[in-house]
């Protein structure tokens, strides 16, 4: 599949390079994540 070692170490650097930008992506998206939506208080019937 590679014609040289060079080859090899170009993408076994690659797959490096972007399988552990995937997994922090992966790690750390969700707890960055933003609501846009705004919280709703809750509905007090008037009292007699």
């Amino acid at each position: 599949m590679f014609a040289t070692a060079f080859t090899r170490q170009i993408a076994a650097i690659a797959c490096t390079v972007v399988m552990s930008a995937t997994c922090l992506m992966g790690a750390l998206a969700p707890a960055h994540v933003a609501t846009a939506t705004t919280p709703v208080a809750a509905i007090e019937a008037p009292t007699a």
